[in-house]
């Protein structure tokens, strides 16, 4: 079995945890969310590699997920939260390349999807300081995005 065959598990369980670390940390419990973050994060690593993109967009999905559980563990050691999302925000640029760059490879609605996310993530992070509730508007469209894109992945069809 080869990981083309198994990665859908993980995308799976990425949406889980991505769900799950909103839930917690809308609750406040913000230590639990950022653990649910790495789990989200991590358990990436393997759909990064299994789909197909160019060289650089795999590249760049891998420095946005290992440097988005840096910052969930940055966090979880009480760094101050403006620094925390600063960062975020700057690791959402890669996160927008490797989005982007693995939908061009798929069907018409993960690619418009992927396209949009991707697009709107990177729009927000550059654009974001300058929005008053920008954490909220983030939060209003990357969730839903977010959570349907990774569905679609685990869904793939050959």
């Amino acid at each position: 079995m080869n990981i083309q065959d198994t990665y859908t598990g993980f995308a799976f369980l990425s949406c889980a945890g991505w769900i799950a670390m909103f839930a917690a940390k809308k609750s406040g419990y913000l230590w639990l969310g950022n653990c649910l973050g790495l789990v989200y994060h991590i358990a990436l690593a393997p759909v990064v590699q299994a789909l197909p993109a160019p060289e650089f967009v795999r590249i760049a999905g891998y420095v946005w997920i290992f440097c988005d559980a840096l910052i969930d563990v940055a966090s979880i050691n009480e760094m101050g939260d403006r620094q925390v999302w600063a960062l975020r925000m700057g690791v959402h640029i890669p996160a927008s390349i490797w989005i982007i760059g693995t939908s061009l490879q798929m069907p018409a609605f993960r690619l418009a999807v992927g396209v949009v996310l991707g697009g709107l993530l990177a729009l927000h992070a550059v654009a974001g300081p300058a929005l008053p509730g920008a954490k909220t508007k983030l939060f209003i469209f990357v969730l839903p995005a977010m959570t349907t894109w990774l569905c679609l992945i685990g869904l793939r069809v050959r």
